[in-house]
């Protein structure tokens, strides 16, 4: 037996590469060739090998030594082990593969296996979740037993994989093993069952375990193998405490336990004393991500670049961060989610597309997201990107139709009638088939997952070559891109089920899930300057200023992870390693990294978080122990304050501008008369203002059209419309004579709205629910008011109707046209149908004496800021008054009265004034009151200064609502 060395502790105070490297030269004595050094990742290796190739203790030229990180180290290892070279199974096969195992336990399973589904689509989550389970067994080395009596602590689906959990462990290895297939896990299985063997393949070589925490069951077994038998030299970053029989800080409490479990000595070239001594510390108290990334963005700027790194405990953080750095070199080192990436925002808009399908149409809002999406807008001809302005033209077109739509509905216009629209039509055309065959013809019913891969190749190709510079641009999405072409597709093709046919949604959800599970890698060359790192990959690596953004509890150490398979309080069961060693790794890799600097910057919220319950966002408990350090040392609390070691994050707050910015009229006086000589004001027009005068402005002045949108829940304008138009060809034949409902047939009213319905363009694309809800709702509100209406003389339909008024220098015509005008024991009603909500003023509002003094004064320059609020707010809506006056001017006779029918509920008429009012107030009204109101508020359009906001509810559905910035 190899006499065993002790486990050497270089100080988390000093760099460990550098004297990793130095140790590895003094002990063998510049030849390096024989030499193997295992790091637990491949970042420090690059760092190793930077230090041998520049250090003088090294005679050049020389061979270095291997550096490798512990799973290439296992793949190297094990064709020395194994007979033959077993095919990797990937996580799909690993699936594929626990469905048959779960299959035939189920038919000879008498527990709850037996009651589990068939079905693939529900099993299919559970067996990423077993899988990955099975693969943490096989790496811990411990084989389970069934889990039995779990019903009702766990899912059903839980209960019943771990009441056969040690059932399906053994069959899952044999059938991997008959298959002659493999796994990471499996051959963490293998070394550990051939630890002689494997002892043999390394014979002669100097072995270096560099840097490891904590270690699984198999890497504790295996190297510790090596340790007693092969000469393995043990080499942490710790404290220097452990190597002088003291406790040590709370965070190497793994390294502490490692000594004691192997019962080894260990030793350290720096002495025990300020091995824990903190650096400079200082904090950053924000109250969101903007904040912090504001903090740290001025302290890049006021400090030294050289020799400091970024740490993002959150992926997520990557893009803002990238956004407020200064102008400087900087390298990236870690994973980002690929399923946080444009990339996938493209593809899962064309999933959504063919989910949300109706036979070969599609969903105008689905097809937007893809024509929108800036990867397809920027496909390149000649330097030019002429997509943009035909996509642009595509979904003006949608908006003008149904919600569902035909690809080949859209036909491009790509002349204005004198010269192109485009540089090159032809090449453009032949680009946009292209992009819709890509994103929507090609996966169009896939039912196999290599299909899909197909589907997907043929994506990535036309984005890759039609991309122009796009990828040599934006390296992070050319990086998302060669991952989806390189380890996505090839699974999805290459796996054992990739040919089995499958429902679409099934299919959709083994790739969503593929690509939730995927990073994208960034590996930082040349590794030098800023350096930007998870905190993962910050592992033994020292810098002498650190940055660690939102260093917040649920970051650092981080939530449990929501495993519904098998709980972190459950995982004792089985004692694998639970939320406890996740902390103290946590832990670790923190203060190791804050000990290393010598000056550290935490940055953190502290606030009120958007979400459930409304939680609080609180710094982290090893944010709050150093904190507590501090306080100790000072003898007195450390509060938020505007200077460090705690500094709270505020900016200057100014002013709210509670009110949009009001439009000077003068710039479009001329045109203001222009529109009131040649069109007056309708009813519509005049409620307007008095409601919004800036409205008024961009509705009927600026010249903006309002965007057009689909209206997927039929078109309420439309509609309105059309029950006017029944009403009024069912009551044409009695014009002139008198009417009452017995000489009417609802149902024949309520047929020929049916059927006219059912004539509507809109109403053939409209969902079945929404059909069905348009033809009962209809039906039943004409109905109802035919059935109920009151007897009466038709006088006249659809009859265009107008007054003039004087409005200083000019005469203005108020115009409009009256649903229906009847005559009732001798006296003139004009009756209007809505369909809608009913607004009309009150019996109150023409005694209102601050509006009509405000009216008979005439002054409008300075009557009150708030008349039109105040009677918008009184009259609710003038139309019905304007509709008398026009009435009276047109027909030369006073009106007795007008009236709302309520087609919305009962089909009631609601009257204007009601019985109750005196005949000569009606007749003031009508002859003196609404004209003069009607002149006032004309002369105030024309008068004021300028055209203001009036903010009310009808802000929340404005069309104009972001121009006008309410």
């Amino acid at each position: 037996m190899i006499n065993r060395s002790p486990l050497t502790i270089i100080s988390w105070k000093e760099d460990f590469i550098t004297e990793l490297g130095k140790l590895i030269i003094q002990e063998a004595g510049g030849e390096l060739a024989d030499t193997i050094i295992i790091v637990p990742h491949h970042r420090p290796a690059r760092y190793l090998r930077k230090f041998f190739a520049g250090t003088e203790l090294l005679a050049k030229p020389c061979i270095l030594p291997e550096i490798i990180s512990f799973s290439d180290f296992l793949s190297r290892i094990m064709p020395q082990i194994r007979e033959e070279l077993p095919f990797k199974a990937a996580k799909l096969d690993q699936v594929g593969l626990l469905f048959e195992v779960i299959e035939e336990l189920r038919d000879k399973s008498s527990g709850l296996a037996s009651r589990l589904p068939y079905d693939r689509l529900k099993f299919f989550p559970w067996g990423i979740r077993l899988s990955s389970l099975l693969e943490e067994l096989l790496r811990q080395g411990i084989e389970p037993e069934n889990l039995n009596m779990l019903q009702g602590e766990v899912l059903d689906w839980a209960a019943a994989l771990l009441e056969e959990l040690g059932t399906i462990y053994e069959t899952y290895i044999c059938e991997l093993k008959k298959r002659n297939w493999t796994t990471s896990g499996l051959d963490c299985r293998i070394l550990s069952q051939n630890l002689e063997q494997s002892c043999a393949a390394l014979d002669g070589r100097r072995l270096y375990l560099a840097g490891f925490y904590a270690l699984s069951g198999v890497e504790d077994l295996f190297f510790r193998h090596l340790w007693e038998n092969c000469g393995l030299r043990v080499v942490c970053h710790s404290d220097p405490a452990l190597a002088y029989g003291e406790k040590g800080h709370f965070a190497a409490s793994e390294h502490r336990n490692w000594i004691r479990n192997w019962g080894a000595r260990a030793e350290s070239p720096s002495p025990a004393e300020g091995g824990c001594k903190l650096p400079e510390l200082k904090f950053h108290e924000g109250f969101d991500r903007h904040s912090q990334l504001a903090a740290l963005e001025e302290e890049l700027l006021e400090s030294d670049h050289e020799d400091s790194g970024i740490v993002l405990p959150d992926t997520g953080l990557l893009l803002p961060v990238m956004h407020h750095l200064p102008e400087l070199d900087v390298n990236i080192s870690m994973g980002y989610p690929l399923e946080r990436s444009a990339l996938n925002g493209l593809l899962e808009a064309v999933l959504k597309l063919q989910e949300n399908r109706n036979g070969d149409r599609f969903y105008w809002k689905d097809i937007t997201a893809i024509i929108r999406h800036p990867y397809l807008k920027m496909l390149e001809l000649d330097k030019e990107q002429p997509l943009r302005t035909i996509f642009h033209q595509w979904e003006a077109a949608m908006r003008e139709g149904t919600p569902y739509s035909a690809i080949e509905d859209f036909i491009p216009v790509y002349s204005d009638g004198h010269e192109a629209i485009v540089k090159d039509p032809d090449a453009t055309e032949e680009l946009r088939v292209e992009v819709v065959r890509a994103c929507m013809e090609n996966f169009r019913d896939i039912k196999t997952l290599a299909g899909l891969a197909d589907s997907l190749q043929n994506l990535a190709e036309m984005l890759r070559m039609r991309g122009g510079t796009l990828w040599q641009r934006y390296l992070l999405d050319s990086e998302c891109l060669f991952r989806l072409m390189n380890e996505v597709i090839p699974e999805l093709r290459q796996s054992s089920i990739s040919h089995e046919e499958f429902s679409q949604s099934l299919v959709f959800s083994i790739f969503r899930q593929l690509i939730s599970s995927q990073r994208v890698s960034f590996e930082p060359d040349p590794i030098s300057g800023m350096q930007i790192l998870g905190m993962l990959e910050s592992r033994l690596l020292n810098f002498k200023r650190t940055y660690i953004i939102n260093a917040v509890d649920e970051k650092i150490p981080g939530t449990d992870p929501n495993d519904p398979l098998l709980p972190d309080n459950m995982r004792h069961l089985l004692d694998l390693p639970d939320s406890r060693e996740r902390e103290n790794v946590a832990a670790y890799n923190f203060y190791r990294l804050i000990m290393g600097c010598e000056e550290a910057h935490i940055l953190y919220q502290c606030g009120v978080q958007p979400g459930m319950l409304d939680s609080r966002s609180m710094r982290s408990r090893f944010v709050e122990q150093l904190i507590w350090e501090l306080e100790k040392k000072s003898g007195k609390l450390i509060k938020p304050d505007n200077d460090f070691p705690l500094k709270a994050i505020n900016f200057p707050v100014s002013a709210i501008v509670s009110e949009p910015a009001a439009i000077d009229k003068a710039p479009v006086l001329e045109k203001l008369h222009e529109h009131l000589a040649r069109k007056g004001l309708s009813p519509s027009a005049i409620d307007t203002y008095v409601s919004c005068p800036k409205l008024f402005y961009y509705r009927y002045l600026s010249g903006v059209r309002e965007p057009a949108t689909v209206d997927t829940e039929g078109d309420r304008a439309g509609f309105g419309e059309l029950v006017h138009n029944v009403l009024r060809d069912t009551l044409a034949p009695f014009t002139g004579k008198e009417v009452s409902a017995k000489d009417l047939n609802p149902e024949a009213v309520g047929d020929l709205f049916v059927e006219r319905l059912m004539l509507n363009s809109l109403y053939l694309n409209l969902p079945f629910d929404a059909k069905k809800s348009l033809e009962q709702a209809g039906r039943h509100r004409l109905e109802t008011y035919i059935r109920g209406m009151t007897p009466t003389r038709i006088e006249a339909l659809e009859q265009t109707a107008e007054f003039s008024v004087n409005a200083g220098p000019m005469t203005v015509r108020v115009h409009g046209r009256l649903d229906r005008v009847d005559f009732r024991n001798d006296r003139r009603f004009v009756v209007d149908y809505k369909t809608g909500g009913l607004k009309k003023p009150a019996v109150s509002f023409w005694k209102q004496e601050e509006i009509w003094e405000t009216v008979e004064d005439g002054d409008t320059i300075n009557s009150p800021d708030n008349f039109l609020e105040l009677l918008s707010n009184s009259s609710a809506c003038l139309q019905l008054p304007l509709y008398l006056a026009m009435d009276s001017q047109t027909s030369g006779m006073i009106p007795h009265d007008a009236a709302l029918v309520e087609l919305v509920e009962s089909g009631q008429e609601k009257p204007l004034f009601g019985k109750k009012m005196p005949e000569d107030e009606r007749d003031e009204i009508i002859s003196v009151k609404i004209p003069e109101l009607t002149a006032f508020i004309v002369r105030h359009l024309l008068e004021t200064p300028a055209f203001a906001a009036q903010k009310s509810r009808q802000c929340d559905w404005c069309s104009y609502r972001g121009a006008c910035g309410a």
